[in-house]
């Protein structure tokens, strides 16, 4: 492919999270041929993954850093346990594309974490290519704009009652303890009975007020605010549980609860963990019409962004690796980094509109 080390400064790892934006994908692979719908689910997670454009962003220091997409083409039906082990392998793959292009940081977006998650080696494989998960910045921007929004909504922090969705995921643990001691009460939810009682109990050991259940359906009718994290679709969450004026950050992905339950909620449900980049950003081919489908300009995930804000700062280091591992401070650093460089929280939208 012709890279030089000095010419990719970041690789971002990813996949899609619905055929919809798959089908844009595909008919811009095949240089505007369609293929049926039918045709493109039969043999999308048949695809090796491969670089499918380069990108462009800028600081506003004024500093540029190069950089490319890298797609897994790992099935969005396919996200669950059962197609771990073909899903590893996809992920192994892109960070091999990763590496032969030299690329001094890549980040690893969506269920393409669960390689740095579960342990704290690396794929470098001897090569210079660092890897991180983005999870750190993810966590920054869920836990800044849930900050915001209860300011936009005259809501006291310490008043509130936190419920947080896949409390015991790598993400989820460290919002739950960014926010400790923050709140009035903190409510766990995640499907591991034993690591969520285990959380509970580090909570209440130092005084803080903690519920746990692997039942959702018993938490919402407490809680003031949400975050959902989960990664699969989260099921027995019905608007009648909620109260009338809770405020929900849908940080998952592929996205929960947006298209479920965007009407019920309005403008008190948004998209969580993404970053929009002020100085804005470029594709080359232009893929940007073909999939981007956010209602505010120039945004992304935060873990696609954190590889990006290493690369400005030439911090080439596994930022975010491993679970439990990203600390309230990690969060602090990581956010003024983004911040120096004019990434910050997106606005808030959902499925609906921006406001």
């Amino acid at each position: 492919m012709g890279y030089q080390p000095a010419d990719i400064d970041f690789a971002l790892i990813g996949h899609q999270d619905s055929w919809k934006k798959i089908t844009g994908f595909t008919d811009f692979l095949c240089h505007g041929r369609r293929l049926s719908a039918e045709k493109v689910s039969e043999v999308y997670s048949f695809i090796p993954p491969r670089k499918i454009f380069d990108i462009e962003i800028q600081s506003i220091t004024g500093k540029k850093a190069k950089g490319c997409y890298i797609e897994t083409f790992i099935s969005p039906d396919e996200l669950g346990l059962r197609h771990w082990k073909k899903n590893v392998i996809k992920v192994k793959e892109a960070a091999d594309c990763a590496r032969k292009l030299h690329a001094n940081i890549a980040s690893l977006g969506g269920f393409t974490s669960i390689v740095l998650e579960g342990r704290n080696d690396t794929l470098n494989n001897g090569s210079s290519t660092r890897f991180t998960t983005g999870n750190s910045l993810t966590a920054a921007f869920i836990v800044k704009s849930l900050e915001k929004a209860c300011i936009k909504f005259d809501k006291q922090l310490e008043n509130q009652q936190l419920l947080v969705i896949g409390a015991t995921g790598d993400i989820g643990s460290a919002c739950v303890q960014y926010f400790s001691g923050m709140v009035k009460k903190l409510l766990l939810c995640a499907r591991q009975h034993i690591t969520l009682q285990e959380l509970q109990r580090e909570l209440q050991e130092k005084g803080l007020q903690a519920e746990s259940s692997t039942e959702l359906i018993t938490l919402p009718p407490q809680a003031d605010l949400i975050i959902a994290i989960a990664s699969s679709t989260i099921q027995n969450f019905l608007p009648s549980l909620c109260k009338n004026d809770v405020i929900i950050c849908d940080a998952g992905y592929p996205k929960n609860l947006i298209f479920d339950l965007r009407f019920a909620f309005e403008d008190r449900l948004y998209c969580g963990g993404m970053g929009q980049i002020k100085s804005g950003y470029q594709f080359t081919p232009s893929i940007h019409h073909d999939f981007y489908d956010f209602p505010v300009k120039d945004v992304a995930h935060g873990c696609m962004l954190e590889g990006v804000i290493l690369a400005f700062e030439k911090l080439y280091i596994p930022f975010s690796t491993g679970r439990g591992n990203i600390t309230p401070d990690k969060i602090e650093l990581i956010y003024s980094l983004a911040q120096k460089h004019g990434i910050t929280e997106a606005p808030f939208f959902n499925a609906v509109n921006a406001w």
